[in-house]
């Protein structure tokens, strides 16, 4: 149990790092925010964050499952620039909460999947 819970929260953490970059970006020049640009940003930190903390805790953190939660997150995030000034405070508190909302969760369900691929490396290993 307490390995499920190190593995969603360190997937959790991985997709609000990608998250929180790309609203960084996104403050400092909206233009290499908005769209896929942006979600390729959430994308690669995330999954740059999510391995960094494998290598570094040991724990099998799923990039997968932070990728993905923060490709939701940045969608989310960038798509509430039609109701908010894009590129403000506002849109950084407001939409990254709205963004978090929808993305942290997909995470938090995909997360077993590091799980899944622990095992089948264990099992290759036994096998050979």
């Amino acid at each position: 149990m307490k390995t499920a819970v190190q593995i969603a929260s360190g997937t959790m953490l991985a997709t609000t790092i990608g998250l929180l970059a790309m609203q960084l970006v996104g403050l400092m020049s909206w233009p290499l925010a908005r769209g896929v640009s942006g979600i390729a940003i959430g994308l690669i930190a995330s999954t740059m964050f999510a391995l960094l903390l494998r290598k570094k805790l040991g724990q099998p953190i799923s990039i997968v499952a932070s990728g993905i939660g923060a490709i939701v997150a940045c969608f989310f995030a960038i798509s509430t620039v039609e109701i908010l000034p894009p590129g403000s405070l506002q849109w950084f508190f407001q939409g990254g909460l709205y963004g978090a909302a929808f993305g942290v969760p997909v995470a938090a369900i995909l997360s077993p999947l590091a799980l899944m691929e622990r095992r089948r490396v264990i099992d290759d290993s036994v096998s050979n």
